[in-house]
């Protein structure tokens, strides 16, 4: 797998994120090879409210996308901010996810 499927597979929680991680983890940050776009975001979202993707995995997701270098997150960059800055946020619950989601959709 090359970094950018994995990254794909990693950003919408694929079927193969696991095997991405590996990937992700040994591959050094460029320039943005995968955009993460307000729909992808939307899409992630409702999986985490509908108990596909924990809490958890949301938050230590939007802490590696704002961690890389190599994945444009600049159209959700505030919402990234809010779900990896929990000490300045405040813990992230589903009332939290399903404003965010919300004001994305405006």
């Amino acid at each position: 797998m090359d970094i950018q499927k994995a990254l794909a597979q990693f950003i919408t929680f694929g079927p193969e994120k696991d095997e991405a991680i590996d990937v992700i983890v040994s591959a050094a940050a460029k320039q943005p090879l995968f955009t993460l776009s307000t729909s992808i975001m939307l899409n992630v979202f409702e999986r985490c409210l509908h108990n596909e993707i924990a809490l958890d995995d949301l938050e230590l997701w939007a802490n590696v996308i704002e961690a890389r270098d190599d994945i444009d997150c600049a159209e959700c960059e505030d919402v990234i901010y809010a779900l990896s800055n929990s000490e300045q946020m405040g813990e992230l619950n589903y009332e939290k996810l399903a404003k965010l989601a919300t004001l994305l959709q405006e």
